[in-house]
């Protein structure tokens, strides 16, 4: 059983909150109007950024991965 969401709407609202309260803030903070070349460098950055959180909770999705509460299993003597 998968604790990822398989809607394809859970995918748009990863990639809508990364983009807003990552990626936007990140290029009005380093972007620099005279560097045309840190300016491309950082596009691509938060392009991969954004595509790479895509990718990432789609993944987690056909995989059936459980993201969650790790468990971790003792021996008897350790329980008293």
């Amino acid at each position: 059983m998968s604790t990822v969401p398989a809607t394809k709407q859970h995918v748009a609202h990863v990639i809508l909150w990364v983009a807003l309260f990552l990626a936007i803030p990140l290029w009005r903070e380093f972007h620099e109007s005279a560097q045309p070349l840190w300016n491309g460098f950082l596009a691509v950055l938060l392009i991969t950024l954004v595509i790479g959180a895509f990718f990432g909770v789609r993944y987690l999705q056909k995989s059936s991965v459980e993201v969650g509460e790790a468990r971790f299993t003792s021996a008897e003597t350790d329980r008293l």
